[in-house]
């Protein structure tokens, strides 16, 4: 998925930070919050849940968590459009 991600997403609008050295290797990506990024962003997620490759995603924001494996294109949008937020997929 990160690979589908670096194809769609321009490369000045994302960080991407792999940590390999635990024992659930995970993947952190920062993207700018702009109107593109983050459409493009959801777009991808979007096809990924329909594919069978997202069970999960989680949305925190602060002291804020929600279950969002249910939410729609344009909430996957507005979620991270909001700044400081984090979606977590499995």
């Amino acid at each position: 998925m990160l690979e589908d991600l670096r194809a769609v997403i321009p490369a000045d609008a994302t960080q991407i930070f792999i940590n390999a050295l635990d024992e659930e290797s995970h993947t952190t990506l920062e993207c700018l919050q702009s109107d593109e990024a983050c459409s493009l962003a959801a777009s991808a997620i979007a096809l990924w849940r329909q594919l069978g490759h997202i069970h999960h995603l989680t949305w925190r924001h602060g002291w804020e968590t929600h279950e969002a494996t249910d939410a729609s294109q344009q909430q996957l949008f507005q979620m991270l459009k909001t700044p400081g937020a984090i979606v977590q997929i499995t």
